[in-house]
């Protein structure tokens, strides 16, 4: 069968990888990073590129390997990497299906507070007192330095990739409250790291149940926290897919 391009980096990708393959699909995947790589291990025999998903470099791609399509199961807040993807793949008149783990609804929860992004969080947090925990990663988490006395109350649970530890130092946030670990964490490790943190607050986002946001959500209450929960910004496009079987029956009807 034709090649499929997948983007990758997150659990539930694998879910799709490992799908294609047994569906004798022949398969080639990218990431960011080189956890994202690591996470592919499994795989035998895939061929695996790295690099920045920008514009140029999904492009390149879709140009030497001339798949049949692209399979875009980047994280749902990856926002920037979806819009590219989406860009490139109409402009190279290549179909393109997106692979989105379900939402899980908190808008009728009383106990958390709801945002659009990291800007309206930090609004919010400038409100409260007492120890902060982000769970959101790496990306754009500087806005979070404009919480006052942020490098004493702020802690961040991050992967433990240097570039990543590198980049939280030399925004300002003290080492000593950087957690670097690599999911999953169950109900009862949040506890245990929120009681650490002495935190009174958790930032995560709606990550869907495979991001692992209901059992963070779980723990933070058991602990009587405060809860910010960062909505996700969903990019459109026709052939979008919460169900693997889904995805595979799509591709079945271009080949």
């Amino acid at each position: 069968m034709s090649k499929v391009l997948v983007i990758a980096g997150t659990t539930d990708a694998k879910t799709v990888i490992k799908r294609l393959l047994e569906n004798n699909h022949d398969t080639a995947v990218t990431v960011t990073t080189r956890l994202g790589a690591g996470m592919l291990d499994e795989f035998k025999n895939l061929d695996i590129y790295q690099g920045k998903l920008n514009k140029d470099y999904i492009t390149h791609l879709i140009r030497t390997l001339k798949p049949v399509c692209l399979v875009d199961a980047a994280n749902p807040f990856s926002s920037e990497i979806s819009r590219n993807a989406i860009n490139v793949c109409r402009f190279e008149a290549l179909p393109y299906i997106r692979y989105e783990r379900e939402r899980i609804s908190y808008a009728n929860d009383p106990e958390i507070t709801i945002v659009k992004n990291y800007g309206e969080a930090c609004d919010v947090l400038k409100t409260y007192q007492g120890n902060i925990l982000l769970t959101l990663g790496s990306n754009k988490i500087e806005a979070f330095k404009k919480i006052p006395d942020f490098s004493r109350r702020v802690y961040l649970r991050v992967l433990p990739d240097w570039k990543v530890l590198s980049k939280c130092e030399n925004l300002g946030f003290s080492p000593k409250n950087i957690i670097a670990i690599k999911g999953p964490y169950n109900e009862a490790l949040n506890m245990e790291l929120f009681k650490y943190c002495q935190a009174e607050v958790l930032v995560t986002k709606e990550s869907g149940n495979m991001g692992g946001v209901v059992d963070k959500i779980n723990a933070a209450k058991k602990l009587g926290m405060k809860i910010i929960l960062v909505d996700r910004i969903e990019e459109q496009c026709s052939n979008k897919f919460s169900q693997v079987d889904e995805v595979i029956k799509c591709i079945d009807t271009l080949n």
